[in-house]
């Protein structure tokens, strides 16, 4: 079976690690390497990682994207594992990511199911998008479903990012994550430009890792997450949808402003801030009407 490279993203992750690294000793099929990558932990983080024998690489805190990046850059192995610093996987989880890959050279990522650590109830399962209203909806204009129940491996848009295995050469062709994007979305926007590429995700349901959900987001950083999620989705879908989709997306973001101008606001000037480079992008990622209804339909 393909070689597996273990990557996990950290920050202040001290009473967390023991759980995944030792989860990960466990696995039928052991990672080649186990990389922590630490963003500025001021915790015993990078103790635990070293008392556990894995590989520390030290970072600043620039988000998971940053910090997965580096991490799939530093490895050898042709799978990269991407995973947060608050799961456990289940033994055979490893074995079946890297199966899924191995029976068709073009995918891109495999997908977990997660569930919660305290009851085991689904929190994320197969990953739906369809048209959806322009309010009360993550993104405007497309309903996201993330805990649609499966019995077998089906494509989906995207795999989620708290435990996606991916091929690194793939990774490192579409130019890794985008990391401008601090939290939130980095998974749908990597996989979704590599459906551009006709390479496809999947969703694997027999493999499981339990999730302590929110673990690694403080009350201290929860606002800078929020507002990053709103400049990395109108950020995603200027590069990455047809014009249309763009428009709702805009559209949307601007109707809810005035309930929300202190996250929007912001999120919105610093996309304009960065329209030359998002434009530049998008010219070369050639976002596809066809794709965009594929995905839609599975």
């Amino acid at each position: 079976m393909t070689p597996v490279a273990a990557v996990i993203g950290n920050f202040q992750g001290e009473h967390l690690l023991g759980d995944v690294l030792g989860s990960l000793y466990a696995q039928t099929h052991r990672p080649a390497e186990t990389i922590v990558v630490d963003g500025g932990s001021t915790d015993a983080s990078i103790t635990v990682a070293e008392a556990h024998g894995v590989r520390v690489l030290r970072e600043s805190n620039k988000g998971l994207a940053y910090l997965y990046q580096r991490g799939a850059e530093g490895a050898d192995s042709a799978y990269v594992l991407l995973l947060n610093n608050d799961l456990a996987l289940e033994p055979d989880c490893v074995e079946l990511l890297a199966g899924a890959l191995d029976a068709d050279e073009t995918r891109f990522a495999a997908d977990a199911t997660q569930v919660a650590w305290e009851d085991g109830r689904l929190v994320h399962g197969r990953t739906t998008i369809r048209r959806g209203a322009l309010l009360r909806e993550f993104i405007p204009g497309l309903h996201l479903e993330h805990d649609v129940p499966a019995r077998s491996t089906l494509l989906v848009p995207a795999a989620n990012g708290a435990a996606m295995m991916v091929r690194r050469d793939m990774l490192l062709d579409l130019g890794g994550f985008d990391e401008t994007f601090f939290m939130e979305w980095e998974d749908l926007d990597l996989c979704w430009r590599a459906w551009l590429r006709g390479w496809p995700s999947v969703y694997v349901p027999a493999a499981r890792v339990r999730h302590r959900v929110g673990a690694v987001t403080t009350a201290k950083l929860r606002p800078k997450r929020l507002a990053s999620s709103h400049h990395n989705m109108v950020r995603f879908a200027l590069k990455c949808l047809p014009p249309a989709a763009v428009a709702r997306v805009v559209t949307g973001e601007l109707l809810r402003l005035p309930r929300h101008p202190r996250v929007i606001a912001p999120a919105l000037a610093r996309a304009v801030g960065e329209l030359p480079e998002i434009l530049r992008a998008r010219r070369a990622i050639r976002p596809s009407r066809s794709v965009y209804e594929e995905l839609l339909a599975l």
